[in-house]
């Protein structure tokens, strides 16, 4: 339940900070702008873009892996059914065979 959690949280914080882009990293400085500017801004965009790619790289990764586990269940209870449905057959077979004896 927890990894459904985490994964949606990562989700919606993936495609908020896609929305706010231009609030975390701001505007583009001028090319006049000093040296040391234009560097802050760089790396606040490497930042975004480094924990933008984190947040969806984990968001995948934990649908992922939701979707191993489902999957796993999926065949786990597709097996019980099965071995269920072999079993009731075959004690069906038995009962039928056990009164036509009877009858015979």
């Amino acid at each position: 339940m927890w990894l459904k959690m985490f994964t949606t949280a990562l989700m919606i914080f993936s495609v908020a900070m896609l929305f706010a882009y231009v609030w975390i990293v701001g505007p583009k400085p001028p090319s006049s702008a000093p040296r040391s500017a234009q560097i802050a801004y760089l790396r606040r965009g490497a930042t975004y873009i480094g924990v933008e790619a984190l947040a969806l790289i984990g968001s995948v990764v934990g649908a992922y892996v939701i979707a191993r586990r489902a999957r796993k269940e999926y065949f786990e209870q597709s097996q019980r059914n099965m071995e269920a449905l072999i079993e009731a057959t075959l004690r069906d077979h038995a009962r039928t065979k056990g009164g036509d004896a009877e009858l015979d």
